[in-house]
């Protein structure tokens, strides 16, 4: 008889980021609940928001959107998304730090 997969509970925060335009990035991080194996961050448009390896978001130097998306390991079997929207006037520079 085949066992039931065990259901692997785990999340992301917050949900929403919404800040507005300035001349300096802001950094906010990602606070991972549940059981994460090893996390692998993408963002649909770095431009806007990017996000590193430890799960720090860097944004709000473009007015935008985008999508970050967080896998629970580097199978990718589990995601979860976070979307980030900045507000206001482009920076003259808009770049984000690298």
């Amino acid at each position: 008889m085949n066992q039931p997969q065990s259901i692997v509970y785990w999340d992301v925060f917050p949900k929403l980021i919404r800040v507005s335009t300035s001349d300096q990035p802001q950094s906010i991080p990602l606070s991972l609940r549940g059981n994460v194996e090893t996390p692998l961050f993408f963002s649909s448009n770095p431009l806007i928001a990017d996000v590193d390896e430890s799960g720090v978001v860097i944004c709000g130097m473009q007015p935008g959107a985008a999508v970050l998306t967080i896998c629970r390991s580097e199978e990718l079997d589990s995601i979860r998304s976070v979307q980030v929207e900045v507000y206001g006037a482009p920076i003259s520079s808009g770049a984000l730090p690298t």
